[in-house]
């Protein structure tokens, strides 16, 4: 039996009601924003998942070093972590 994984009512895997200024983010979290984006638009559940992890990996080295806010930390979480709804 095929059944399709919904995951709510979301065109994307990412939030996209979630407002967030990504032009002040350092240019290798633009970078992976750009890599979650195409994950996104090719449906690609895995790599985006994937992907996202080391996102926030990232994302927590930035906070711990101060060159990200706990405000840009937890916007971009909200914004791109899909299983965090």
């Amino acid at each position: 039996m095929d059944e399709k994984i919904i995951i709510g009512n979301k065109k994307h895997l990412y939030d996209e009601t979630v407002e967030y200024d990504e032009s002040n983010l350092p240019k290798e979290l633009k970078n992976y924003i750009s890599e979650l984006k195409e994950y996104d638009k090719k449906k690609d559940w895995l790599s985006y998942d994937l992907k996202f992890d080391e996102f926030e990996m990232r994302i927590r080295v930035y906070l711990r070093e101060n060159l990200v806010s706990e405000y840009d930390y937890k916007k971009l979480i909200a914004k791109y972590g899909w299983l965090y709804d």
